[in-house]
């Protein structure tokens, strides 16, 4: 199909960078429309959505959008998007999955780090005008020789796994049914079942997609299965880990802290204890918010809605059984 078949690209988010300006000239870009009315209410001439993850993308959706051909996802998760309800709809569905993969990992360990120092507990001394004591809640752990134990070895696991393994010498376990020992070793870790990692894990990092096999994986009977004093890393999607069985292990000790950076549902309530809990370090899935990866997802977002128009595929396209459909939109 000729590029010029794209006249209107709509947009979830405004991008941050200026990777709009690969768009032909005579591409109309649309945002959202302002509440009260639906945010897709003006979206009906787009031929392809450049989508995050604040919206939900389903049948009821579609059946809106006669001209919608392509969904991108700026980002790896498609959980907000149907995937059957696209393909049944004819339309094709990528993703970015390199592009935040850097920005990720490094806020993993960022967090890794700050759980493990007392960094949090340290500032909220400071600011409540206290210096010490220099003992209990703000005494740390060093990374060094712990074991850092990964659930999910992809793209950002392999990359924590590196940076963890060669920067900071720690021991490296990891659980994937997708990845073989020979993978395993090359980068230095090994592969063991999911209860391994969990009772030999220091630190457990998740990295999973959500789907119903990975709903709640960290519920109470595994997170009583990890070490007294252990730290638990979320920075994939918020219902892996069960809320109220997290809460309870830090209340009681079992577990010495966690990191979040996303939560179910997103985002999480107001009074939520997740928000300020004073062994959780928070952040608003803001993990692959870097000049570089929004960059890089909101670039490679683009190139793949014009790759798309101009050659009738797409890097990325986590539906193909669109393509060979009598479905597919044309």
């Amino acid at each position: 199909m000729p590029i010029t078949d794209l006249t209107h690209l709509w947009v979830e988010v405004p991008p941050y960078s200026d990777a709009l300006k690969l768009l032909p000239d005579h591409v109309a870009v649309l945002f959202p429309a302002e509440p009260p009315a639906s945010p897709f209410a003006n979206a009906g001439p787009a031929q392809a959505i450049l989508a995050s993850s604040g919206l939900r993308y389903d049948r009821a959706v579609f059946e809106q959008l006669p001209n919608l051909r392509i969904i991108t996802r700026t980002g790896i998760g498609v959980d907000n998007i149907n995937l059957d309800d696209a393909t049944v709809c004819g339309i094709v569905v990528c993703n970015t999955p390199d592009g935040p993969t850097e920005s990720t990992a490094e806020h993993t360990v960022a967090m890794l780090l700050n759980l493990a120092k007392r960094i949090k507990q340290g500032n909220d001394n400071l600011a409540a005008g206290k210096f010490g004591p220099r003992s209990g809640p703000l005494i740390g752990v060093e990374v060094q020789g712990k074991t850092l134990g990964l659930v999910g070895l992809g793209r950002i696991g392999r990359r924590v796994a590196q940076i963890c393994r060669h920067g900071f010498d720690m021991r490296v376990l990891a659980t994937d049914p997708f990845v073989t020992p020979e993978q395993a070793a090359a980068l230095g870790v090994t592969l063991a079942d999911l209860e391994t990692v969990l009772a030999e894990a220091d630190f457990l990092s998740l990295h999973v997609p959500a789907t119903p096999e990975t709903y709640r994986l960290i519920n109470r009977e595994r997170l009583a299965r990890m070490k007294d004093g252990a730290f638990l890393l979320n920075l994939a999607r918020g219902p892996l880990v069960d809320p109220d069985a997290l809460l309870e292990a830090l209340e009681s000790g079992k577990l010495a802290g966690a990191g979040l950076d996303v939560f179910d549902p997103e985002p999480p309530p107001v009074d939520s204890p997740l928000r300020n809990h004073p062994l959780i370090v928070a952040t608003p899935h803001s993990a692959s918010l870097t000049v570089e990866g929004r960059t890089r997802i909101e670039t490679m977002a683009v190139e793949r809605v014009i790759a798309f128009f101009r050659d009738g595929r797409a890097p990325d396209v986590v539906n193909p059984a669109v393509l060979e459909s009598p479905t597919l939109r044309s």
